[in-house]
Order: C-alpha cells, then structure tokens, then sequence
C-alpha cells in the first residue's frame, strides 16, 4: 500500500490523500434495489482521495486565500471546532475548493504533475468506501453501532472527523464514509449502469448531483457504501460536505 500525501494547504492546515490503486470492484446493490440496481462491475484507473471529508479548517483555508463568498449560515461553523467537517457547501461550492487545488497547491507538487483535482466520481467514492470485496459498510458486513460511526441522531449532530478511526476505516483507510455528513460527488443523478462517459460526468450539465455515505441523522440502512441521495447542487445543505479526489486528467 502506498503511503498517503500530505498537501500543505496553509500554515498548520494540511490535507491528506490516500490512494486508491487501478482495477475493478463491483458497484451498487441488488439487495437495496431501488436506484442501487444491478450490481455491476466497474474499473477505475488509479487515483488519490481525501482520507478524511474536508474540515472546518481547510475550508476556511480555502476561504482566506481566495475571498471566496462565505455564506451567512457557515459564519457560526467557521467559529466552530476546525477538525468538524464543513458543511453549508454546495457543489459549486466544493468544486471552487477543489478548483483551488488543482490552481494553486498541486503545481508544486512533482508526485501530481499533470493531475487535476476535483470532486470523486460517485463511483471513485464507493470503491474507496467499499474496496473490492463487496462489502455493505467501510468495515465490513457488520450493521452500524456507537463505536463504528455518526448516524441515527447518536450524537446530535456532526462529529469531528476520524472519531471513529481505525475500527471503521475503509480498506483503503479512509475515515468517516458511513454517516457524519453527506458527501458531494461529481456525478450527475442517472440510473445504472454507472458509465463515466454517458454524460453523468459532464461539469457543465443540470441536473441534481449524487452525494454518498449518509450523515449523523441518517438510519443505518443509509450509511451503507451504495446508498445514493440527489441534491440540488446550487444548494448549500446542513447536512452536505465533501472529500478532494487528485487524478491523471480524465473530465
């Protein structure tokens, strides 16, 4: 396993990556039917993805060396715990921050040359929340509980991330991907099968995009690795976060 990377995003504030290696696993649920349906094999060139959903500290990184508008319901999170996951972010929003790494922090990185960043694919997020062995949870089969992860108004609300690491990391180590909060994906909402070149991937189409991995309020059923929500991607949620993905150039 390659050891994760570390961007340096302002003095103190980091933002680590972990990487997911090429190669196939399989996608979606026949189980939890719905819009899970059918399971189906994808394969993914390699990758790097945030370990941990983007904190309070890093957004306001992000923040601080842009002049970025801050929306007026993200003043009190700003003020709040740094390692707490941000939220209040909409898509465009997310795609701003990443926009941001692949500006001004990647260029000086030789290990990223010619990579970009942007948000995961929804099916780059499942395959670095699932692995390869089909997994329900990023632990494994085993249901939720308090020890595993932030769902089912067990705490109320967002925790700070990696409270529950290593118990219920991914295989790939990544943390808090079952609850917490709802994580953007670049995907545009459409039926499977999951293909990256029919449109769902297009940066510049409408339509409601996918978020993944459920949130504090969510019951254990929703913070399952393919569990799907659409939202309105102009829309900053309470309940909306997000994780960085670095890649070879691909959309």
């Amino acid at each position: 396993m390659i050891k994760p990377v570390e961007l340096i995003l302002a003095q103190g504030v980091g933002l680590s990556l972990v990487h997911i290696p090429a190669g196939e696993f399989w996608m979606g649920s026949d189980v939890w039917k719905w819009d899970q349906a059918p399971r189906h094999p994808v394969t993914l060139p390699e990758y790097w993805i945030g370990k941990y959903p983007m904190t309070v500290a890093q957004y306001a990184a992000f923040l601080s060396a842009t002049n970025y508008p801050i929306r007026p319901a993200q003043i009190d999170q700003l003020a709040a715990k740094p390692d707490l996951p941000a939220a209040n972010v909409s898509w465009i929003d997310a795609q701003a921050f990443c926009r941001w790494i692949a500006e001004e922090i990647l260029p000086g990185m030789k290990q990223f040359k010619g990579c970009q960043a942007r948000l995961p694919t929804e099916a780059e997020w499942e395959k670095a929340a699932r692995g390869v062995d089909g997994r329900e949870f990023p632990w494994g089969d085993q249901s939720p509980n308090q020890y595993r992860c932030n769902f089912g108004h067990g705490l109320g609300d967002s925790s700070p991330v990696g409270q529950f690491s290593p118990q219920s990391d991914s295989p790939y180590g990544c943390a808090d991907m079952a609850g917490n909060v709802w994580e953007w994906t670049h995907s545009l909402y459409q039926p499977y099968p999951y293909r990256d070149n029919d449109g769902r991937e297009a940066e510049s189409a409408s339509g409601e995009r996918v978020a993944r991995g459920g949130a504090s309020y969510s019951p254990a059923n929703f913070v399952r690795c393919s569990t799907r929500l659409h939202s309105d991607p102009d829309r900053a949620y309470l309940s909306h976060g997000f994780r960085v993905c670095v890649s070879p150039l691909r959309f």
